[in-house]
């Protein structure tokens, strides 16, 4: 009869740990969320080394989904974009207290900030998410991090229009019209700059358009999402940040589409 061994309970213990923990170098698996217009949605595992489209492919979008509008949300991007955010605050509050004696501009100011405010922290970074494009573009196809998502949203047919103008437009998008003229349907403020244009469009590309007859832009037709920043006066930015509208644009550029729910 063979003796039975009596193992004290800590050996017992740091046993079961080693048994069940992956092999001595092994990478654990990473973590992706998928939402939105996908076939399937939630949390997928892949293992180390996996790339975006391994992740978009395994959700397989909806026929129905808007590729062009998708959004990639990292987490490594949430700190920069609060302090991001937190510097465009500053410089609003900064802009309010130095044009006191200018109501107007300080109202505008004010508007903007409670605007800003509410808009939230995605970690949203500028990535292509069409499937068979990513998977050939090796640029495009970076490596998968753990706690990705990817929000693929349903294809609107709208552009909005926000920043300095009497009142946020959403408007319908109209195919090969300019950018410049959906200003005619929704008028920029007073204190709007008058010269620049600022064009979010919905894959997170940010441009700057001249809008003036000395820096008129040629035609720029939008894709359908996009959003038109129509940006604060620079010339009652000069003593603030001269960078500030081009930051604000690039803050935008972080907000996934709102259609970005699930197909129906």
């Amino acid at each position: 009869m063979t003796p039975r061994l009596h193992l004290p309970l800590g050996m017992i213990a740091l046993l079961a740990i080693a048994t069940s923990a992956p092999a001595l170098g092994q990478a654990p698996a990473l973590r992706a969320t998928v939402e939105g217009a996908v076939q399937r949605p939630g949390v997928h595992e892949f293992p180390a080394g996996s790339r975006l489209a391994d992740a978009v492919l395994a959700a397989m979008p909806d026929p129905r989904a808007y590729p062009l509008g998708a959004a990639l949300l990292r987490r490594d991007a949430e700190i920069t974009q609060t302090r991001a955010r937190a510097g465009l605050l500053y410089d609003l509050q900064a802009l309010q207290s130095h044009a006191q004696t200018a109501d107007e501009v300080a109202a505008a100011a004010a508007r903007l900030r409670q605007w800003l405010a509410g808009l939230p922290v995605t970690g949203r970074v500028p990535n292509r998410l069409e499937p068979r494009a990513l998977e050939a573009d090796l640029r495009e196809n970076r490596p998968l991090a753990d706690g990705d998502r990817f929000l693929y949203p349903l294809r609107t047919d709208s552009i909005r229009v926000v920043g300095l103008v009497a009142q946020a437009c959403e408007l319908e998008h109209v195919p090969l019209r300019d950018a410049k003229a959906y200003l005619r349907d929704c008028p920029p403020a007073p204190v709007a700059d008058r010269d620049w244009l600022y064009v979010i469009q919905p894959d997170g590309h940010v441009e700057r358009l001249g809008i003036a007859a000395w820096n008129r832009s040629a035609s720029h037709p939008l894709a359908p999402g996009a959003v038109l920043y129509v940006p604060l006066s620079e010339r009652e930015l000069r003593d603030i940040d001269a960078g500030f509208n081009a930051a604000l644009a690039d803050f935008i550029a972080t907000q996934p589409l709102p259609a970005a729910g699930a197909a129906r």
